[in-house]
């Protein structure tokens, strides 16, 4: 990928025959033209150029391109054919500029084509058939414009499109016939919009949506979920809106929900009817509401549950067997409300705890942590008990949890000196960090406290770690260690004297002449030996070739017989 400026794009570009993938950043429209060898392309990114507006055929000779961005160029404009003969691109990214109409800019399919992004530009109607020259489109982002219209028929055509972002908007509805015949569209982002309503079949034809938010935007009613549409639905966003209850069996139709997020409504009460139904949910986040009741049974058709949180509202009470068929829970929160009791048989059924958060509220008694299910790993355990109105517990049964947080609470001073006394795990903590200046030093930062109570007034115990705090030094230094036989004190800390290694530099250094010496006879080894069986071919080629040359010049004899 190469980050170019425009006055150096056609000298680079020239000695390149194979570069493929271009990006090109303060261009104009003249420089873009003069780009040579665009049979060699196949992406070419545009960004923070001088490109108000496009031209029929700009990109016709760009006809191998795959990926092509136009980004954060002030394009306003495209001509109706400005895309013809990108026959082949697969992604086309137009976001981050003041597009403010939307045409299929082209005379021809493109039926490559699968992303399609335009976000963060101006537009605020989607017409029909706006996008009928992109029949293979996958992944459509219209995120971040002013869109408050979708006309009937506007996503005619995409049979294929499974991720539609349409988050950021203006949309103040949604009507049924706006999401008609995108029978694979598996997530649909509306959030960030100002949705008040949405009729009961706007997601009638969508049987494959698999992912759903609607948070931020001013929702009142769930009604519209109640639709045979939503049945494959998994993950479900309904956060900061305006719900102030949950209608019975709302959720009936959704069979495969497992994640569903309520929180920073206006919700007040919590029965079993509205929850039925979710027997696959793992996930279910009511935080940050004015919950003040939660009914026997609320949670029992919540089987599969795992996560559980309800923080952040005025619950006062919890029902003893509210957790009684939640077996599979594994974190619960209920930090920030106003419970004073935990009861002993809450808990008992879970075999797979490891996360219990229940800061903030008005706990007294803490006893509900030793009737914990034998079966619990306290090992891995981490409970948060901060903030309550603990007096004391019973430690002995908490040393073995992963970790307990019990800092800021209402202890009796008594029990706590006493406790204090024995040594502690590092997995319990009693203390919150204090910032303390005193004569020691004036940046001591390992400074803890507690608050305790002693005979109704409040008093604090405050654990100072010492060690590192750097004693002054005194001028007039006698370097004599002062000993007062009446009076003696303990010698002073110092280092423990380490035992040197006795192998030394020098030692190296002989080891080192030795392992060279070593070396050195090997080699001069290895070159006799060389020379010797070089000398003994040599001295075998010379006697075979006296050997030859006696054979050559030897008479020859011939018989007197034969001479007659």
């Amino acid at each position: 990928m190469y980050l170019l400026p425009g006055s150096l794009l056609l000298l680079i570009f020239s000695f390149s025959p194979r570069l493929s993938c271009l990006q090109l950043s303060k261009c104009n429209n003249t420089e873009v033209t003069l780009i040579r060898k665009t049979e060699l392309l196949t992406s070419l990114t545009l960004s923070n150029c001088t490109l108000p507006h496009v031209e029929n055929g700009f990109f016709v000779r760009f006809d191998h391109l795959l990926h092509l961005e136009l980004q954060h160029s002030g394009l306003s404009d495209l001509d109706d054919f400005s895309l013809n003969g990108l026959t082949k691109l697969q992604y086309l990214s137009l976001s981050h500029n003041n597009l403010s109409s939307l045409r299929s800019w082209s005379s021809e399919p493109l039926g490559a084509l699968t992303n399609l992004d335009l976000s963060h530009n101006m537009l605020s109607k989607l017409s029909v058939k706006s996008f009928e020259q992109y029949p293979q489109l996958q992944q459509l982002d219209l995120r971040y414009n002013r869109i408050s219209q979708i006309e009937n028929d506007s996503f005619d055509g995409l049979s294929h499109l499974k991720h539609l972002y349409l988050n950021g908007n203006q949309l103040a509805h949604i009507d049924g016939s706006f999401f008609r015949g995108l029978h694979r569209l598996s997530s649909l982002s509306l959030q960030h919009n100002r949705i008040e309503f949405i009729e009961m079949d706007s997601f009638e034809s969508n049987t494959h949506l698999r992912s759903l938010r609607l948070d931020q935007n001013l929702l009142s009613s769930l009604q519209f979920l109640s639709q045979r549409g939503l049945a494959r639905l998994v993950h479900l966003n309904l956060s900061s809106n305006l719900l102030q209850k949950l209608e019975p069996f709302v959720f009936s139709k959704n069979f495969e929900l497992q994640d569903l997020d309520l929180s920073y409504n206006n919700i007040t009460k919590l029965n079993k009817e509205a929850l039925s139904g979710l027997d696959s949910l793992e996930r279910l986040n009511i935080s940050h509401n004015y919950v003040d009741k939660i009914y026997d049974e609320s949670l029992d058709s919540l089987i599969a549950l795992l996560q559980l949180d309800i923080s952040f509202n005025l619950l006062t009470t919890l029902p003893d067997n509210l957790f009684h068929f939640n077996t599979q829970l594994e974190e619960i929160i209920l930090a920030n409300n106003k419970i004073e009791e935990i009861s002993s048989q809450m808990m008992f059924n879970q075999n797979h705890l490891r996360y219990i958060k229940l800061s903030g509220n008005a706990i007294s008694d803490a006893a509900f942590l030793d009737r914990l299910s034998p079966s619990v790993n306290r090992f891995t355990l981490y409970v948060d008990l901060s903030s309550n109105r603990l007096k004391s517990l019973n430690l002995s049964s908490l040393l073995h949890f992963r970790y307990i947080n019990l800092a800021d609470n209402n202890w009796s001073c008594n029990w706590l000196v006493a406790n204090l006394v024995q040594k502690l795990p590092n997995s319990v903590n009693f203390a919150r960090p204090w910032t303390v200046i005193n004569n020691l030093s004036e940046n001591t930062t390992n400074v803890e406290g507690i608050d305790c109570i002693e005979g109704g007034t409040n008093r604090s115990i405050i654990l100072l770690d010492v060690s590192g705090v750097p004693q002054p030094k005194s001028d007039n230094c006698d370097c004599v260690v002062a000993y007062d036989e009446t009076n003696p004190s303990p010698p002073p800390l110092t280092w423990p004297k380490i035992p040197t290694d006795r192998f030394d530099s020098r030692s190296v250094i002989i080891w080192m002449l030795v392992a060279i010496a070593i070396a050195f006879s090997g080699l001069r080894w290895l070159r006799r030996f060389v020379d010797r069986n070089e000398k003994r071919k040599l001295g075998q080629k010379m006697l075979h070739n006296v050997y030859v040359s006696k054979v050559q010049w030897q008479a020859i004899r011939t018989d007197p017989d034969q001479r007659s």
